[in-house]
C-alpha cells in the first residue's frame, strides 16, 4: 500500500543524486510542451489614421494570424508536445534506476511515433468530449487515463484502447488518493504564484519524480493482481 510521504520520500532519494539533470529535462519538457505557460498576452495598439479601411483590413490580419497560430499550436500539440510528454514519463521511470540520458525525453520520436501520436490524440479527445457532457465526468475519465502517458513510455506499441483499459484498471479505487497527492503539492503551487512561476521550474522535478513513483506503485498493483504481465510490460532501462 503506498502512502504520500513514502512516494516523495522516494522521489527526493532518486533526485539526491542528479536533481539538476532532471532540472534541464523538466525545464526543456515543459517549455516544449506548454506546461510552463503562464498565459501572458502581449497586446498592440494600431493607430490607423487611414479610416475604416485600414482599421479592417489590420482586422482581417489578426485574425488571419490568429488562426494561423491556433492550427500550428493545435499540430505541435497533437504530433509533438503529446510525444514529449510520453519522453518525458519514460526519463522519469528510467532516472528512477541510474542517471538516464537527457535525450530519452525525446524517445517517442523514434520507433513507434505514429502509435503513441494515435494513442495520446485518442485518449484526450475521449477526455474532452466528457468534459463537454459536464466537467465531472471529464475529471472522472481524466484521472482514469492517468497512466497512459506512462503505459505508452514504457511499450510504445500498446494499443491506444489498451492502454487507457489498463490506465482505468489500474486507477480503480485510487482516483481520490490521487487526487489527493496532487493536492499535498498545493502549496508549492501557491508559492509559484508569488514568485510569479520561478519556483515551479524548480519544483517540477519532485513532482514528476513523486508522479514516477506513483506509476511504479500502481505498476506492481496491477501485476499483483493479474492485470497485466512482463510481456506486455517489460520495463525500463537501467543506465
Amino acid at each position: 500500500m503506498w502512502t504520500r510521504e513514502l512516494l516523495k520520500t522516494n522521489a527526493k532519494r532518486v533526485l539526491q543524486h542528479n536533481y539538476w539533470r532532471t532540472f534541464l529535462v523538466c525545464l526543456a519538457a515543459g517549455v516544449l510542451t506548454g506546461a510552463y505557460n503562464n498565459g501572458e498576452k502581449v497586446t498592440e495598439e494600431i493607430v490607423a489614421e487611414g479610416g475604416g479601411f485600414l482599421a479592417g483590413l489590420a482586422a482581417v490580419i489578426v485574425a488571419i494570424l490568429a488562426i494561423v497560430i491556433a492550427l500550428v499550436a493545435l499540430g505541435w500539440g497533437i504530433l509533438g508536445a503529446n510525444v514529449l510528454q510520453v519522453g518525458w514519463k519514460r526519463y522519469m521511470m528510467e532516472n528512477r534506476l541510474g542517471d538516464a540520458p537527457f535525450d530519452t525525453l525525446f524517445s517517442g520520436f523514434h520507433g513507434s511515433y505514429w502509435n503513441i501520436v494515435k494513442a495520446m490524440f485518442f485518449t484526450n479527445l475521449k477526455i474532452v468530449l466528457y468534459c463537454l457532457c459536464f466537467i465531472v465526468p471529464g475529471i472522472i475519465k481524466a484521472y482514469e487515463f492517468y497512466f497512459v502517458g506512462y503505459l505508452l513510455a514504457e511499450n510504445p506499441d500498446m494499443e491506444p484502447a489498451r492502454a487507457q483499459q489498463l490506465s482505468t484498471l489500474m486507477t480503480d479505487g485510487e482516483k481520490w488518493n490521487i487526487f489527493i497527492l496532487e493536492c499535498s503539492f498545493f502549496g508549492w503551487n501557491m508559492l509559484s504564484l508569488v514568485t510569479f512561476g520561478i519556483s515551479a521550474l524548480f519544483v517540477s522535478p519532485y513532482y514528476e519524480a513523486t508522479m514516477a513513483e506513483l506509476y511504479a506503485a500502481m505498476r506492481a498493483k496491477a501485476f499483483a493482481l493479474g492485470y497485466t504481465d512482463e510481456q506486455e510490460l517489460g520495463g525500463f532501462i537501467q543506465h
